[in-house]
């Protein structure tokens, strides 16, 4: 009887832990933020997209003031990679861009007398990836960075809204190693890139804003597909404008169309796949969606930028959570959040656009906790993990994923003191479960087995008194009956 019982127990808490939280929620309830306003080291102007280095460096496009900024995991930093003119680093933007004009010939009056404003010589438009070669002198103008991405050689992408570019640098050292395209219409030119993203196999996709399409590339930098997205309007059909790209691990293409507030998947024939949002802050819904980001288990995070938060979808397109941040500027807050990357310990970086600064959200210590609970847990170590349980609902009583796995606790502990023909202990967690699932349909069953398990002696001694009573009143029977044909002759 024991045997049967336990083994149905084991396999029931090893279900509850396969059908309760795989342990990929996420938690960001502590934070930091790091950086100001400004052109300094570790001040910013506007950041837009950011993302990992190979060793978690940070890496940040620094929009406004035209560079991109590494940070080190720790948040200080690290070092800059700006613009160069003929190979020499520009340091200021605007101070050397103008004081590199002024070596040239003298500005030309105008109408109003005042010299001719000179803007940065842009090469012209070429086709497919130009790499510099070693020792040339080279033009790189980060106007206006807004997208980035790694390749799997170490090379750092840079699409530049303002010269309708993508540079590439190693990114070692910051040296540039080649550009591509220029401004225009025609496939392999671009009007204001924003985000850009690189495959594995070298393919890459670039958010072709002002073009109104996003277009993906081989290795080489040959146009292979254009993807328009077309939505109803007053006027008819329009395209819509993209903003974050990111490749998923299917071969997809995930694609952010701030101004209908939705998020698509393509395939790589053009076609959609799914789409998720519309406008609002509610479930299911967006405002002005932008950077695209990995989360937990092949989930994807999305900077809900016009909201002020950031939400998390799984790959066919369905909400996992919104994680809802107060609008402000105080930390802990954020205003108009733009990239973001989640480190292997989950830790969030968010480029907190509208502040100007970075945004460091960390697990909790009940969070934290928990992850150990569950990390022991799922190697049958119950003992430890049970007082790391009680510690997250000492903190947190409601939270649904301490509530799940002290209920499977609970079961591991009575079927094991059942086991042992503890059956008071047993009775003691199995009714201490219905206090974290008071519908537990296995709770009665287990009592009825305890009770009978319990009582199987005095159950034994009764049915055997019973037993005994009627083959007592049997015999009698017999022997009255007879007895009365023996003496009487008749029964």
């Amino acid at each position: 009887m024991k045997r049967p019982f336990l083994l149905g127990g084991i396999v029931l808490w090893l279900t509850l832990v396969a059908l309760s939280p795989s342990g990929h929620a996420l938690d960001f309830s502590e934070f930091v933020t790091r950086g100001y306003e400004g052109k300094a080291e570790l001040e910013f102007n506007t950041p837009e997209d950011l993302l990992l280095g190979p060793n978690g460096e940070i890496i940040v496009a620094d929009h406004k003031n035209n560079r991109i900024q590494i940070l080190r995991p720790d948040g200080s930093f690290q070092r800059f990679i700006t613009s160069s003119i003929d190979g020499k680093k520009l340091v200021n933007f605007g101070e050397d861009v103008a004081r590199h004009q002024r070596r040239g010939a003298p500005p030309k009056p105008t109408a109003t007398g005042k010299p001719e404003e000179k803007k940065p010589t842009l090469p012209p438009p070429g086709k497919g990836i130009t790499w510099y070669q070693d020792g040339a002198s080279s033009t790189v103008l980060l106007l206006k960075p807004v997208g980035l991405a790694l390749d799997g050689q170490g090379r750092l992408w840079v699409s530049c809204a303002g010269a309708h570019r993508v540079y590439i640098f190693r990114f070692s050292d910051g040296k540039p190693l080649g550009e591509f395209s220029g401004q225009g219409r025609q496939p392999g030119l671009l009007d204001t890139p924003m985000d850009i993203d690189v495959r594995a196999d070298g393919h890459f996709a670039i958010a072709d804003s002002g073009n109104k399409r996003v277009q993906i590339f081989d290795p080489n930098g040959t146009p292979i597909r254009q993807i328009h997205y077309k939505e109803e309007f007053k006027k008819g059909l329009r395209d819509l404008a993209p903003r974050g790209v990111l490749w998923a691990r299917n071969g997809s293409l995930i694609v952010s169309y701030p101004t209908f507030h939705q998020v698509t998947a393509w395939n790589l024939e053009g076609e959609l796949l799914w789409r998720y949002g519309q406008l609002g802050d509610g479930k299911g819904e967006l405002n002005q969606p932008s950077f695209l980001a990995w989360g937990p288990a092949g989930q994807i995070l999305v900077a809900d930028s016009g909201n002020h938060r950031f939400t998390l979808i799984d790959e066919r397109g369905m909400l996992v959570r919104n994680f809802a941040v107060v609008r402000g500027t105080t930390p802990g807050r954020l205003l108009w959040p733009r990239g973001l990357a989640l480190t292997a310990e989950e830790h969030l970086i968010i480029a907190d656009s509208g502040n100007n600064r970075i945004h460091f959200f960390k697990p909790g210590r009940a969070f934290l906790m928990l992850r150990e609970a569950q990390m022991l847990a799922r190697s049958d170590q119950w003992d430890e993990a049970f007082t790391r349980i009680e510690q997250v609902l000492n903190l947190h009583p409601n939270n649904e994923e301490a509530r799940g796995l002290m209920v499977n606790a609970l079961h591991y502990f009575g079927d094991r003191a059942f086991q042992k023909a503890d059956f008071t202990r047993a009775e003691e967690f199995f009714r201490r479960i219905l206090i974290y699932r008071p519908n537990d349909e296995t709770v009665p069953r287990k009592l009825d087995a305890i009770f009978w398990a319990e009582n199987r002696d005095l159950i034994g001694k009764l049915i055997f008194g019973i037993i005994a009573v009627i083959a007592a009143l049997i015999l009698s029977w017999i022997v009255r009956t007879t007895f009365h044909k023996v003496v009487y002759g008749h029964p």
